[in-house]
Formats: structure tokens, C-alpha cells, sequence
């Protein structure tokens, strides 16, 4: 009982976070490997993120794990992109595939409740793309994978290059915006922006340095990245 008023009080967060958010009209979640409901189908039901489940400290989500004591978040998936241009670090499987580094295979309203379980706390939202900057609690990102039977990991800034500064991103920590419910839709089940370096108010997490409101000089950064459909691992930790 104690676990399912856990999974419970994630989706009060969710929902409660945006204003004049609707319970009569809102999208029903979705398996990350299903298609999204259409607007209007099933429009009684709330959004939900997927039960929650324990393995000794560690809470699953749907895909996504939370350490318990470390507050640490992990959601996998792969290598999307090598090179060209970007808007987003980290999408879902039905997201913009075209200008994201990686893709995650997790629902975004379990990744969302999860981040939110962990402490992170949002902002208030952004007016619309491009303009910030994001307002949230920070949160450090760390992309982790295997090369040649060897454990590898780096912060996620250093795989997006800044074609104006001719230089990687500096080490920042992230910024933890939370997507909103408006007219009863949950936000983020739209494009599946999860993690994004250029501004956009409904993503999950963005990119707090001011080049995130150019979406024209930021590429992936070929130096760092590992060969396309790499497995990732990418780790969310509150700072």
C-alpha cells in the first residue's frame, strides 16, 4: 500500500504542477513502444506513469530506475545521432529523431515522476521556444556505455559542439524544468523532448547556458560520441 501511494503522490506531483491543468480531457500514458493515443481518444482518463515497483532500494518506473538513497535517476536507450545539427540531447523513441544525440526508451511520465520523486523541484515555465532562460532545480547528466569491453562515461554537455564558440559546452549542471499538463494533455507525450539543448517549455530537462535559445549553432559534437545505435545509459543526479 505504502509503495502504491508512492507512484500516487509522483502523478499529484505531475499533475499539480501546471496551472489550469484539466482533469476531464487528458491523454492516457502509453508503453514507450505503443503509439500514442490521438487528442480526444479516451480523453476520461488521467495521465499515468507506470506503477512503482522496489528491488531493494532501487524504485522502477516503467524503464527508469531511481537509487533510493543516492537520488540518483538511470534511463537507457542508444546513440541516435553522430553528427549534424541539434535540438535536443536526449528524445524518446517517437520524438525528434532527426536532431537528437540519443534516443531514450522510457515512457516520458515515468521519467518525469521519477525526477520528481527524487527531490529535483521545476520552475516556473517558460513562455514558449527560445526564450528563457529555464527555471528549475540543477541536475547533472552523465552518459554512460561500453567501448571494447570497457566501462566509459562523460558529462552529457561534452557531446554537443557550439559552432559560435567554436568550442565543446562547458560543464554545467542541467536544469530540471518538469513538462506541464495544459487542456488536460501531458506536454512532454507530444514530441517526446526529454532532454533538449535548445529552450522548449514542455521538455523535461534543458540546457541552462544561453546558447539554448539559438536553434542554429549547436551540432553533435563527433569527437565524443560513440558510434550510432551505441547502448547508453543516462544518469540523472540531483546536485
Amino acid at each position: 500500500m505504502q509503495r502504491r501511494l508512492v507512484g500516487l503522490f509522483a502523478l499529484g506531483l505531475i499533475l499539480t504542477q501546471a496551472a489550469g491543468s484539466s482533469a476531464q480531457d487528458a491523454l492516457p500514458a502509453a508503453p514507450t513502444n505503443a503509439p500514442l493515443a490521438a487528442a480526444g481518444e479516451e480523453s476520461a482518463t488521467q495521465p499515468q506513469a507506470s506503477p512503482v515497483r522496489w528491488a531493494d532500494q532501487t524504485a522502477l518506473i516503467g524503464s527508469v530506475r531511481l537509487d533510493s538513497a543516492t537520488k540518483t535517476v538511470v534511463a537507457t536507450g542508444w546513440v541516435n545521432q553522430t553528427e549534424g545539427p541539434i535540438e535536443v540531447l536526449a528524445c524518446g523513441v517517437q520524438g525528434k529523431v532527426h536532431e537528437s544525440v540519443f534516443v531514450l526508451a522510457v515512457n516520458p511520465l515515468d521519467l518525469q515522476a521519477a525526477l520528481l520523486l527524487a527531490g529535483l523541484k521545476r520552475g516556473e515555465p517558460m513562455p514558449e521556444l527560445g526564450v528563457g532562460p529555464p527555471k528549475g532545480d540543477p541536475v547533472d547528466l552523465v552518459v554512460e556505455w561500453t567501448a571494447n569491453g570497457e566501462s566509459r562515461s562523460a558529462r552529457a554537455e561534452s557531446f554537443v559542439w557550439n559552432l559560435e564558440a567554436n568550442a565543446v559546452l562547458p560543464e554545467t549542471p542541467w536544469t530540471f524544468t518538469g513538462s506541464v499538463v495544459k487542456d488536460g494533455h501531458f506536454k512532454a507525450l507530444a514530441e517526446e523532448s526529454l532532454v533538449v539543448t535548445y529552450w522548449d517549455p514542455f521538455a523535461i530537462v534543458n540546457l541552462p547556458l544561453p546558447c539554448g535559445s539559438n536553434d542554429e549553432i549547436l551540432v553533435v559534437n563527433t569527437n565524443a560520441v560513440p558510434p550510432y545505435e551505441t547502448p547508453i545509459a543516462l544518469r540523472f543526479t540531483p546536485r
